[in-house]
């Protein structure tokens, strides 16, 4: 109700300008900028939760809101456009200010990131003075930012506890919690778990009562087990999954026509993931909203700058086109596809280099030359454009994003079927198609290891 007051006050302005001064290019009208981009910001929203039936519901000034969300590290706003109505963050950042505001104005609400350090980062939670003035970091950024009308939700770390040892974590972060409880009444905490591990869960609700919502980052492999873990543990609270995704690299041991010879890891088309990202919201999170689930946050939304394969888990490229997962995510989201749906390239046998499928640990030698071939489709018959990179296992470009591929390799990389010269160093490497329906920026991808000797 608080954004529909604020954009009603906005709109009414815009027709007084226009009955006053009419459409007619002559009249040069300074419109005050703070009437746009600065008007006061509407009160927060109070963000409550209750159980009925045996069912746990989040609400919003009232109106249920089931979390349909995404950890997004870039384009934020265009989420809203595929139905998405919450975005996650992981700490305090200098766009933090910038974040909550573009999510206000695309009419998205924000689960924001307080970063709990890790032991893995060298952080001792015996240190009491160090974890004091963690502790005074996080009351800072709540006081800075708790009466935003885009906050939803507080969550106070991410996978704090991976690889942990010390449960004085959980202490530091009931604190938070109970501090926010003391000065933010409209808003909830959460913590973000690695996993559903019983145990883990236990100890959050013994030694951090003041967390309101429980939150699990789970992989397709894992994500099946979280309900029955969450009973096992008797969590009495709602939760959400706060990250969701196909198998994650560290995850392929279960599969291992997967992995190569060499170390590398086969990756499914970019059809493949999306029938994943589907299928895991319908199976396992929209399913068990009778169950205690308040939400999700898809991973990832945008481009990755960080991973062991960085066209893993990535929804959009770097020049914003959607792969297929988005298109199945606003499926999930409002049972609708969109209008134009993205390229297919609906399995991995479709493409070959050499004649090979990726599953077939593909070797050459240094400079020799080779073939590739990708078999795609679209759904809407609109013209396809192709684009091919070579680049080293494990690269990266500057920002940590997709390298632009090694230079002078493909004869023509602009071809549905490429010739190409391997790589003069040895070790491993990843070519990658790109097939874009460049009028409506859609894309998908594929991708086949090989190993220069």
């Amino acid at each position: 109700m608080n954004r529909l007051k604020y954009h009603i006050k906005k709109g009414a302005f815009c027709l007084f300008v226009l009955l006053c001064f009419g459409c007619d290019n002559r009249y040069d009208f300074p419109i005050p900028r703070n009437s746009f981009e600065e008007t006061e910001l509407p009160p927060p929203a109070k963000v409550t939760l209750s159980k009925s039936g045996g069912s746990w519901k989040m609400f919003i000034d009232g109106t249920a809101h089931f979390v349909k969300g995404v950890c997004a590290n870039n384009y934020y706003g265009e989420s809203a456009a595929f139905g998405a109505n919450t975005i996650r963050t992981y700490g305090v950042a200098d766009d933090s200010q910038k974040i909550l505001d573009d999510a206000f104005k695309a009419g998205l609400y924000v689960n924001f990131g307080l970063y709990m350090k890790r032991e893995t980062d060298g952080f001792d939670y015996n240190n009491e003075a160090a974890v004091k003035q963690q502790h005074e970091q996080m009351k800072e950024a709540v006081l800075r930012f708790k009466d935003h009308p885009a906050l939803l939700c507080w969550s106070i770390g991410n996978e704090a506890e991976a690889s942990y040892t010390n449960t004085k974590l959980w202490t530091a972060v009931n604190e938070v919690a109970k501090f926010i409880h003391q000065v933010d009444p409209n808003h909830p905490t959460t913590v973000a778990l690695s996993n559903s591990d019983v145990t883990k869960i236990g100890l959050v609700a013994d030694m951090a009562p003041e967390i309101d919502i429980l939150s699990v980052n789970s992989y397709a492999p894992t994500l099946p087990n979280v309900a029955a873990n969450l009973a096992s543990a008797g969590w009495e609270k709602p939760y959400m999954i706060t990250e969701f995704g196909p198998r994650g690299t560290w995850q392929m041991a279960p599969e291992p026509t997967r992995v190569l010879n060499w170390g590398g890891l086969v990756e499914q088309t970019s059809t493949e993931k999306a029938d994943v990202y589907l299928q895991a919201y319908q199976d396992h999170i929209s399913k068990n909203s009778t169950n205690g689930c308040i939400g999700s946050f898809v991973f990832v939304w945008g481009y990755q700058k960080h991973g062991e394969v960085l066209t893993w888990f990535g929804l959009l490229d770097k020049k914003g086109y959607t792969f297929p997962a988005v298109d199945a995510m606003q499926f999930a989201w409002t049972g609708s596809y969109p209008a134009n749906r993205a390229p297919v390239i609906q399995d991995r046998n479709a493409v070959l280099m050499n004649g090979k499928k990726a599953e077939e640990n593909i070797s050459v030698e240094k400079g020799s030359g080779n073939t590739a071939s990708v078999i795609a489709t679209d759904p809407d018959n609109d013209p396809l454009t192709y684009s091919w990179i070579i680049m080293k296992e494990g690269s990266a470009a500057a920002d940590g994003s997709l390298p632009d591929g090694i230079p002078g390799l493909i004869t023509d990389n602009k071809l549905s079927g490429i010739a190409f010269k391997a790589p003069s160093e040895t070790g491993g490497y990843r070519l990658i198609v790109f097939v874009s329906d460049d009028a409506n920026k859609k894309v998908a991808s594929a991708v086949i290891p090989f190993y220069v000797n």
